[in-house]
């Protein structure tokens, strides 16, 4: 038992490290902060392989360690939705078991979906004056962040898809 969960710290622990390297390597950065890169797929790997409870937590915790490489921090409430909890929201996907292609990219796809409404909320609740301009805000975060996270998704649903289908026992549920 002390065993099981030793090793599953370990690999969790080395995903995160994985995610935090990847993290560092973009294909393209938006400029007031989101980037697309590999780093979310090692913490959907982690919610595939242990469950919800254990992606949640790392993903938390992966928000809160790129905090030291990227800081970008205009508000509390957006400190914690765009870091801890948008990365939390990737834990999800370990909701769904992926055994098949379809199920892993699917899920993969939902959880960045939850994260993208984090970011969403976190980018407008700083720059809403008043009543009028909360739409305005929505649509332009919503634009804004449809742009990283968008081609993220795709990029991390084919390669859960690549996964369940020909690597079965790297994201089989442990």
């Amino acid at each position: 038992m002390q065993l099981s969960r030793i090793r599953v710290l370990t690999e969790c622990g080395m995903l995160l490290a994985t995610a935090m390297a990847l993290s560092n390597f973009k294909l393209f950065q938006m400029p007031s902060g989101g980037s697309v890169s590999l780093g979310p797929f090692p913490l959907l790997l982690i919610a595939a392989r242990h469950g919800a409870k254990a992606g949640i937590f790392s993903g938390g915790l992966l928000g809160i360690l790129l905090l030291t490489t990227r800081p970008f921090i205009v508000h509390p409430l957006q400190f914690l939705l765009d870091y801890p909890l948008a990365n939390a929201a990737l834990g999800l996907a370990g909701l769904v078991i992926w055994d098949s292609p379809l199920k892993a990219a699917t899920a993969t796809t939902l959880a960045n979906l939850l994260r993208l409404h984090f970011h969403v909320v976190a980018g407008a609740v700083f720059f809403v004056t008043d009543q009028s301009s909360l739409t305005k805000m929505m649509l332009a975060s919503y634009a804004y962040n449809i742009g990283h996270i968008l081609p993220e998704t795709i990029i991390c649903a084919i390669l859960a898809g690549y996964l369940a289908y020909n690597h079965k026992e790297l994201c089989a549920r442990q």
